[in-house]
């Protein structure tokens, strides 16, 4: 499937004359600051696609004129106009992407540049990619407390444009035109089945019995018919996806038809209607008329989520597979709390649900905490690799407004800048919280938190502070079977990263050689990695021992922590050793003992214990380990 390679905002609303932005056919993770231009690139990808469905070239172009022959410019205010040798004058104003194919595609519009609209390929991007930002899914819930939800302008202006209908034939200017756009077809119904001269030369609508007429009525009942499978598929397709949201909700839309009336010169059309109705709700049947004023934002924007990834699902073009299709999400979950976020995240990024597969995914938020939550759920899930996580700031160094995009650097490559432009105590203070981040991810929650007593006598966890985490560090590297030898130096230039700021000789070279012998440790420190859930707790494994007879013995665990993945400095992959484990079961080559929960601190050590008991030497655990009985752990573990 095509991707996109780079995009360029090039004098388009807040972007200047930036570098393309680099997504190398990655998903998108970007953090925008507010007033960065973050939704300028929601909005350079949605002109540059909805540009190929513009018939008319001065659609295109009125997006890059000055403000005084359009008012719907979307010009940089900085923009100098450029003078051709044939006169024409223009603003260098442009929205262009590549893909990753080969050889790579690009897409482009300009003042200069509007052939977008008769690229095929172009439109079938369009149809099949979407758009959603929490203005559009708002609408979804804009209704009085005492009105119905119809939908029907929504559908029309933000899901009909983007749907296809089967294709069918109207008369328009003495022949038969085929239209296949959802939105387009509607726009004919609208316009009625056309007019001609009576003998009085008397400009009329079309004779009733006329071929034209007929015709439109025909039109009419297969742009129903269309219309009202696309309601059936919302309606079998929204409220699964909803459940998997994490809401025991059902809804259902109901269609009213379009009417209209010719009489004579006149033409009236009343438009259809699809009306939103809650049927269950937490498992009770239900008939709510007006969810605006039952249900919560959040839970509303639920069911507009639902809706439109139904959509999306009916959308998508299976006659060309390779073709680019995307999702932007220009914070989309602005209206949810992090507990509907987190279900929505886990939705999407599922891997049996398609998205992260389908389409190429572009987040963009201002939330500084879900941009650092969403990239903990990536890691977690192992699709780290296959994003780009960028940050957008607003530069005001050169005496205007523009935006600033980086690569979004951890912690040490920060304090390594500083580093390098001698600024010391930046550069401590960024080891330090490097150091914390870093044991943060690879220690579990017994070596991060500490249980002590309040003012009140309660007991209640917190963090430990860094010295104590650093003091952990040697005993989590004996549990993981790791060299603590490389890393026995950090508690002994703690106080470097701690007091960094009180050093005020900056140009002291012991100072500098301390820092950089902190960012050493730490840079090998950081290439271990303990942060991809292999299984989550509860979940049942068999290992199988060969004894020394030859027979079987097997025995069955249930994993109490989440067993997790811990990747060593040279790259090899093992279990990680911190996850309690019980012991529930022993299959003694056919004789079994059930019901024992034994509890023990790890996988590793109930194994150990038990190739002693057998008088056999050290197994390959992941060679033995089944999920499930069938599903071997080493293969569980190849794939991550």
């Amino acid at each position: 499937m095509d991707k996109i390679d780079t995009l360029q905002l090039h004098n388009f609303k807040f972007f200047n004359e930036q570098e393309p932005i680099k997504l190398g056919g990655k998903h998108l993770l970007l953090y925008g600051e507010n007033g960065s231009g973050k939704s300028s690139i929601y909005w350079a990808l949605y002109t540059l696609f909805e540009a190929a469905q513009k018939q008319d070239n001065e659609e295109i172009k009125k997006y890059f004129k000055k403000e005084s022959e359009s008012p719907e410019t979307l010009l940089n205010i900085y923009a100098e106009p450029i003078i051709e040798s044939d006169g024409t004058e223009h603003y260098n104003s442009y929205v262009s992407i590549t893909t990753d194919s080969v050889p790579p595609k690009t897409f482009e519009i300009s003042l200069l540049n509007t052939s977008i609209n008769s690229n095929t390929e172009a439109k079938q991007i369009n149809q099949a990619s979407d758009f959603l930002n929490y203005k559009v899914l708002y609408k979804f819930q804009d209704f009085w407390n005492g009105e119905p939800i119809d939908l029907a302008n929504i559908f029309i202006g933000y899901i009909l444009p983007y749907v296809t209908f089967s294709e069918y034939e109207i008369w328009r200017g003495g022949s038969l035109v085929k239209k296949s756009n959802a939105y387009e077809m509607w726009k004919e119904v609208k316009q009625g089945p056309g007019k001609t001269l009576n003998a009085n030369g008397k400009e009329i609508q079309v004779y009733k019995y006329s071929e034209e007429n007929k015709q439109f009525d025909r039109f009419c009942s297969h742009f129903e018919n269309e219309m009202q499978d696309l309601i059936d598929f919302i309606n079998a397709n929204a409220s699964e996806i909803l459940q998997k949201l994490g809401y025991d909700i059902d809804f259902h839309l109901d269609y009213t038809q379009h009417t209209h009336k010719k009489v004579d010169v006149l033409f009236h059309c009343s438009p259809f209607k699809i009306e939103l109705k809650i049927t269950k709700y937490l498992g009770k049947s239900v008939n709510i008329n007006r969810p605006q004023s039952f249900l919560n934002e959040a839970k509303m924007t639920a069911i507009a989520i639902a809706i439109r990834l139904a959509v999306l699902r009916k959308r998508i073009n299976t006659e060309v597979p390779d073709l680019l299709k995307f999702i932007v999400f220009d914070d989309v979950m602005i209206s949810l709390d992090m507990n509907n976020r987190d279900k929505l995240i886990d939705f999407l990024l599922d891997e049996n649900n398609g998205f992260t597969k389908d389409y190429q995914l572009l987040f963009l938020t201002h939330d500084r905490n879900l941009f650092n939550f969403l990239r903990d759920k990536i890691r977690n899930v192992g699709l780290k690799d296959y994003f780009i996580y960028k940050e957008m700031y607003v530069d005001f160094i050169s005496g205007i407004e523009k935006p600033v995009i980086y690569d979004y650097p951890n912690k040490l490559k920060k304090a390594e800048y500083f580093l390098h432009i001698h600024d010391y105590p930046a550069c401590g203070i960024y080891l330090r919280t490097s150091c914390e981040e870093i044991l943060d991810r690879l220690y579990p929650d017994p070596l991060k938190y500490a249980i002590q007593t309040n003012n009140e006598g309660l007991y209640e966890s917190k963090f430990q502070n860094l010295n104590d985490k650093i003091s952990h560090l040697e005993y989590f590297c004996k549990i993981e079977n790791l060299d603590f030898e490389i890393f026995k130096d950090l508690k002994t230039y703690k106080s470097v990263v701690l007091n960094s700021l009180a050093h005020n000789d900056i140009s002291s070279p012991i100072y500098k050689v301390e820092l950089e012998k902190v960012l050493k440790v730490l840079t090998e420190l950081d290439k271990i990695k303990r942060d991809i859930i292999i299984k989550p707790s509860g979940k049942n494994f068999k290992i199988i021992f060969t004894k020394t007879d030859g027979t079987l013995y097997q025995i069955g665990i249930e994993i109490r922590d989440a067993l997790k993945l811990l990747l060593r400095p040279d790259g090899t992959k093992v279990i990680s050793n911190f996850c309690k484990t019980n012991l529930n079961y022993i299959n003694d080559n056919g004789v079994e003992t059930h019901n024992l929960n034994i509890e023990k601190e790890s996988i590793t050590q109930i194994v150990e214990e038990k190739c002693v008991e057998l008088g056999i030497s050290m197994i390959d655990i992941p060679s033995n380990t089944f999920y499930r009985g069938v599903q071997k752990l080493k293969d569980i573990i190849n794939l991550l």
